[in-house]
């Protein structure tokens, strides 16, 4: 694969979920998880120069401690859509919530839950970065 995947997800069942299907998808045999956005802007901020690879991050919306859209905001003001996409995958089925995710430059897609292995499989035969 030409970049690394992120799973950010305050619910570890879906953690585990999503895990198993970026490997049975081919998208990623050894994906970074974090339970929640603060990890994974820590986890930026420390490798956001030469050290950050092309990224995707699987981000969920709604978590307590930092959400997706603090992550979303953080990400926006780092301004590298060019290195990091993100697929926001939520639960939420509101409208404005998936017009507003999709307002951000590094969001490529808003999907509901679950994730599909089928959209996976797309995902890797697209040329994202």
């Amino acid at each position: 694969m030409n970049f690394d995947l992120i799973i950010v997800d305050d619910d570890p069942d879906y953690i585990f979920f999503h895990v198993l299907l970026a490997k049975k998808s081919g998208l990623s045999e050894d994906p970074i998880t974090f339970e929640d956005g603060q990890e994974l802007i820590e986890y930026v901020s420390e490798n956001n120069n030469e050290n950050l690879r092309n990224t995707l991050i699987l981000l969920d919306l709604y978590m307590l401690r930092v959400d997706g859209w603090e992550v979303l905001d953080y990400l926006e003001k780092l301004n590298l859509p060019n290195k990091i996409k993100v697929i926001v995958i939520s639960s939420s089925v509101n409208m404005n919530d998936k017009t507003k995710s999709i307002s951000y430059s590094s969001v490529i897609d808003y999907i509901e839950k679950p994730l599909l292995l089928n959209y996976l499989e797309n995902i890797k035969d697209q040329s994202i970065f």
